[in-house]
């Protein structure tokens, strides 16, 4: 039963530092900017592990032409009213931009996440992990008080 207790313990610790980590990793960072034809905003930097996403509503609703000083994986798409942009690469930093490709002023409204791609692996290989430790502590601990020896 002592057992089955202490991985319990041991299992809670471990999934708030696991979610610590994870809740920390995915803090935006929020702006509006008005952007005059031709005009860009310089979103980010990504390099190597590192994911970088911004999502953003526009003045005109529709999207922005997206421009990076290195190549990579980008990814555009459209959801819940937002533009979402998220740029990787293998090897460099590259820098993300948001171009206003029209020919009116646009006030763009945005959000950008840098996500540490191992950081969150690691975080939630912990959490996945204090799961089965709890899981296993829990059965321990009952197993324990049930099959106690009677004095």
């Amino acid at each position: 039963m002592i057992t089955g207790l202490v991985l319990i313990v041991l299992a809670v610790v471990l999934f708030m530092i696991g979610a610590y980590v994870i809740s920390k990793s995915f803090r935006p960072v929020s702006a509006t900017v008005e952007l005059s034809p031709g005009e860009n905003v310089t979103i980010g930097a990504a390099s190597p592990g590192k994911a970088l996403t911004t999502y953003y509503m526009d003045s005109i609703n529709k999207s922005l032409e997206v421009n990076t000083t290195e190549p990579g994986l980008i990814e555009n798409l459209y959801t819940s009213g937002r533009y979402v942009v998220i740029y990787t690469i293998t090897n460099g930093t590259g820098t993300l931009y948001l171009v206003n490709n029209y020919t009116v002023p646009v006030t763009v409204e945005y959000n950008v996440v840098s996500l540490s791609i191992y950081s969150s692996i690691a975080s939630g290989f912990l959490v996945i992990i204090s799961i089965i430790i709890g899981i296993i502590g829990v059965i321990l601990a009952i197993l324990g008080a049930v099959l106690k020896p009677k004095t």
